[in-house]
């Protein structure tokens, strides 16, 4: 049960990230300071995991009631959310106002989830992209506290003693 398993606990720099957001502006990771950030992987196509993945994060940021927490999204499918589409999406995920759905190039996206380490594969068929529910938290310092690999209603845990 993921749930019953402790989060490993991290301390480390939290790696590069800027890309475009839907309001059509860069957002850089390293200007959040100051406010904790959830940094999360999800692609508007998909049916099943991403969804309730975003649904999950929003819900424990809400049960947590720790003060401001703001919500990263970075698309795993660069090819179809593209930043002409992040407002739609951002609106089918219910995003807050100061929550982020970020995509960019095919280059510059995957450069992104291979620093922070996001396994993924693309169906050439499809389209759709092969991927593990992962989320981070980054506290006000920029620095990452841990990474949930599944098991994300654990992250009001983490918000909570954060």
């Amino acid at each position: 049960n993921a749930a019953a398993q402790p989060v490993p606990r991290l301390d480390v720099a939290a790696p590069p990230l800027a890309l475009i957001d839907q309001a059509g502006e860069r957002f850089d990771l390293a200007a959040s300071r100051g406010t904790p950030v959830i940094v999360t992987f999800a692609f508007a196509h998909c049916a099943d995991v991403c969804p309730t993945l975003v649904h999950q994060l929003r819900e424990a940021r809400a049960q947590a009631a720790t003060g401001p927490v703001r919500i990263v999204v970075i698309t795993l499918d660069p090819w179809r959310d593209v930043p002409s589409r992040l407002p739609h999406i951002a609106r089918q995920w219910n995003m807050a106002p100061g929550d982020r759905v970020l995509s960019g190039s095919v280059a510059e996206v995957n450069a992104v989830l291979d620093r922070w380490g996001i396994g993924r594969a693309r169906d050439g068929a499809t389209g759709d992209i092969a991927h593990a529910a992962v989320a981070f938290l980054v506290n006000a310092d920029g620095r990452l506290v841990a990474r949930l690999d599944g098991g994300i209603d654990r992250m009001r845990k983490l918000l909570a003693e954060s």
